[in-house]
């Protein structure tokens, strides 16, 4: 009975993990697609309006005609492969979810004594460490994208105010577009500052990493963890891991507390 179970926790653990990778380069894909579809629409969006406005009157019956219907199909082109992936990975997202009660239940049943309900924290820890990983990547994401909005905002602003200085004839156009974009460089450097997803992105991988950390020490009975027996191992882990859980909930607390002070200022 009990190969029996450990068999079926190996098999879980095997197909939860090719669940989870599968799923992680459907959402790179799904991600690489979104930004195909920003650069389609701004693509279409650029060349309608030299259409429309005649920017290029010189190639307007060629260039911009053609490059307007090339942009528009890609576009077309990245919604619908949007819109096709998005089953899959709810379906795939469903299959990890029953495969992590399932592997709740397995370790639930491997003995009916006190050490269940440490056998579950331990397993429930690596859905923690998935969730703080995840929110950290998120956050390093977002800080990434307004970062470079700022210093690519910032140039390109710049070099703009140069170009309206030295064309006379599109010095609106071009001023309207530096003040547009530099709008957005004051928007991106706001939201940096009052989120704080760098530092909300560096708390979350820091106590991923620690639990994942005190889970394998548990689990090889190395360090602090040498020489125990399992059910002092892993109440030792438990209390460790409820230990940084809550630092970090209180550095989750001090970054809204310091937000909140920000937006009274």
């Amino acid at each position: 009975m009990t190969s029996e179970l450990e068999a079926r926790q190996r098999e879980n653990a095997t197909t939860l993990d090719q669940g989870q990778t599968l799923l992680r380069g459907l959402r790179t894909v799904q991600r690489l697609r979104m930004i195909w579809l920003l650069a389609s629409i701004g693509a279409a969006g650029f060349l309608g309006w030299a259409m429309l406005v005649g920017i290029w009157s010189s190639y307007r019956g060629a260039f911009s005609v053609i490059g307007t219907i090339a942009a528009l199909v890609s576009t077309a082109a990245a919604s619908i492969f949007l819109l096709k992936a998005r089953p899959e990975i709810d379906e795939i997202r469903y299959k990890i979810h029953e495969l992590q009660a399932q592997r709740l239940h397995l370790a639930a049943a491997q003995a009916a004594n006190p050490l269940v309900a440490l056998r579950i924290y331990r397993v429930s820890a690596l859905d923690d460490i998935q969730d703080l990983e995840s929110r950290a990547n998120r956050n390093r994401r977002t800080a990434n994208i307004f970062q470079w909005a700022i210093i690519v905002g910032s140039v390109t602003a710049t070099s703009l105010t140069g170009a309206a200085a030295t064309n006379p004839d599109m010095q609106s156009w071009f001023r309207w577009l530096a003040a547009g974009i530099s709008a957005v460089v004051s928007i991106s450097a706001g939201a940096t500052g009052f989120f704080k997803f760098r530092e909300r992105s560096f708390g979350q991988q820091q106590t991923a990493d620690a639990i994942k950390k005190h889970y394998k020490a548990a689990e090889l009975r190395i360090g602090e963890y040498e020489g125990e027996d399992e059910e002092t191992a892993l109440t030792l882990f438990a209390r460790n891991v409820e230990i940084l859980k809550d630092e970090q909930r209180k550095r989750e607390l001090q970054l809204e507390e310091s937000t909140e002070s920000h937006e009274t200022r």
